[in-house]
């Protein structure tokens, strides 16, 4: 059968047809007509196949680029720096080291390990210890943790937490943790946000914001649990609840520039120091959560992009006819994804009030400022009275795929009453930060850090730089 198309002819052999039959025409062969520059004469040119005449925006103009070329000269020291910390990322890469050593602490399915643990903190020292962990046994993503260490901050420290992960129905999470602390290093300073000065005879701290170095010592029994239920649009609701017992004493560890505290201070006159405390404390907390990676070739846990808005609200109990009184606060937190790299601006804002007087509340419960979580660059608990408020901002770049290094600025003060708030006087912390990550998330942080006052501290952490601690394990 002879099926004509148009001018062409084409034999096509119908399936009933002996092949014997089917007639066939072999085709014409085609004439390739090489193309000449005035068939191309009209074509866009390269890059311009998108058809516009108009020029492109790229978002990237000419002081983005000055901005990039000044941000190199602090990079610099950090690409310096870097370099050994790159040749350990590389053998790790080449030969899997961290792999290796997790397998000697952890079983084969990876579902329970006991390893050792060391931290440091400029004015406390070494803290040795170790932990384990045992994680979906049932299934669930269910976790129990218990850890114990020795020296630096604590004395003695015993914990374990129990996190149900997915076992409750539907998106509700709830946790149990008890803990035990022996501490004999806390530093006290007074209440407001005095200088630091030699004593010359007793200082009432309720009237007197006389600032001098002295510490303290302290044991903890607590146990909480707190439930947290995930909402629609990134909102989550978490509601926590715990009872305490502290004890106070004056500490036998002294620093260089530290005084006795019954020298410095009449003890009488801190709440809480004689007695102690006990306590029950209830809190609710609505947080709104978009804080993410900003590109899918960013390392897991590296926040390049979204926001975090939060409050909360709770009360303090006391036992024993001790003061009753609010705790409340607030923070705010925006990634600005300045450009590929990544290269990200963070900037975050924190607030926190009591509602009790000077005189009502523990010395230990009032809010806080220093260390490695807000105010850096000043030592622990440097700062404290009814009010503390802080600003914090950091420009961020990565290093290679599993670092990246921060210059951070961190601003605040505290405050004795609302009223009285103000950004005279300001206390201004800066310092720079190194951040190793692995395919799970952050592995560990560490900074160096400073402040207009002087002084140089040092911190080693496993947790984002603005993943603040909820008041219940901070107080």
């Amino acid at each position: 059968m002879i099926a004509l198309c148009g001018s062409t002819a084409t034999a096509i052999a119908d399936p009933e047809t002996p092949a014997s039959e089917a007639s066939e025409t072999p085709a014409a062969p085609e004439t390739e007509v090489p193309i000449t520059a005035a068939d191309v004469a009209a074509a866009p040119p390269p890059g311009a196949e998108h058809g516009r005449l108009d020029p492109l925006d790229r978002g990237d103009g000419i002081a983005r680029r000055i901005g990039r070329g000044l941000l190199w000269i602090p990079r610099l020291p950090f690409e310096i720096i870097a370099q050994p910390i790159r040749g350990t990322l590389y053998l790790q890469d080449r030969y899997d080291i961290v792999g290796k050593l997790t397998g000697v602490f952890f079983t084969t399915d990876r579902k329970a390990g006991v390893f050792p643990t060391a931290l440091f903190e400029t004015g406390f020292g070494l803290n040795v210890g170790a932990r384990a962990m045992f994680k979906d046994i049932f299934g669930g993503q269910e976790k129990l943790k218990m850890r114990v260490g020795f020296g630096g901050q604590f004395q003695r420290v015993a914990k374990i937490e129990l996190d149900t992960g997915n076992l409750l129905p539907g998106p509700v999470t709830a946790g149990v943790e008890a803990r035990y602390e022996l501490r004999n290093r806390d530093h006290f300073y007074g209440y407001g946000n005095g200088d630091l000065e030699m004593a010359t005879l007793p200082i009432d701290p309720l009237v007197d914001d006389t600032a001098v170095s002295t510490r303290f010592g302290m044991r903890v029994l607590r146990v909480a649990s707190h439930l947290r239920i995930e909402l629609p649009s990134n909102l989550a609701v978490t509601l926590t609840g715990a009872v305490a017992k502290k004890t106070y004493k004056t500490s036998d560890y002294l620093g260089r520039s530290d005084t006795p505290l019954e020298e410095a201070y009449d003890v009488e006159r801190i709440p809480g120091f004689r007695d102690g405390t006990k306590f029950l404390y209830t809190e609710a907390e609505l947080a709104w959560g978009t804080r993410r990676a900003a590109s899918f070739y960013d390392p897991p846990g590296m926040r390049g992009a979204g926001n975090l808005v939060l409050v909360y609200a709770g009360r303090q109990h006391g036992f024993d006819e001790e003061a009753k009184f609010f705790r409340g606060g607030a923070e705010l937190q925006h990634y600005i994804r300045l450009a590929r790299g990544p290269r990200v601006l963070e900037l975050r804002a924190y607030g926190e009030l009591v509602t009790g007087s000077r005189d009502e509340v523990p010395f230990t419960e009032l809010p806080r400022l220093g260390g490695r979580k807000v105010l850096r660059g000043y030592e622990v608990d440097r700062f404290r009275d009814r009010v503390a408020t802080v600003a914090q901002a950091a420009y961020m770049w990565g290093l290679s795929y599993d670092v990246a290094a921060s210059i951070f600025v961190d601003a605040g003060r505290v405050h004795s009453s609302l009223e009285t708030i103000s950004t005279a006087d300001l206390r201004v912390g800066y310092g720079v930060a190194l951040e190793i990550y692995s395919s799970q998330g952050m592995l560990v942080r560490t900074e160096l850090a400073s402040s207009i006052d002087g002084g140089l501290f040092a911190y080693i952490a496993f947790d984002p730089a603005f993943d603040t601690r909820s008041r219940v394990e901070r107080y």
